[in-house]
């Protein structure tokens, strides 16, 4: 399986997250280069824990498309 995107990590962030990491989201969409390196590297568990999810998005939609 390929990594998710940094778009499908923070999308995920954003619909499936709290209001902490939705608001980290919210940011990290608003941020320039240099501010969205920040926002990572300050909340690398975020990241993380989202990729995850996006990986089960991605394989959820992916296995929904064979079956349609």
């Amino acid at each position: 399986m390929t990594a998710p995107t940094e778009f499908q990590i923070v999308n995920a962030m954003a619909r499936y997250g709290g209001s902490f990491a939705q608001a980290i989201a919210a940011a990290a969409t608003r941020a320039d280069e240099r501010n969205y390196a920040k926002l990572q590297a300050a909340f690398p568990e975020l990241w993380a824990e989202y990729a995850d999810t996006a990986r089960l998005i991605v394989a959820r939609d992916a296995q929904q498309e064979g079956v349609a």
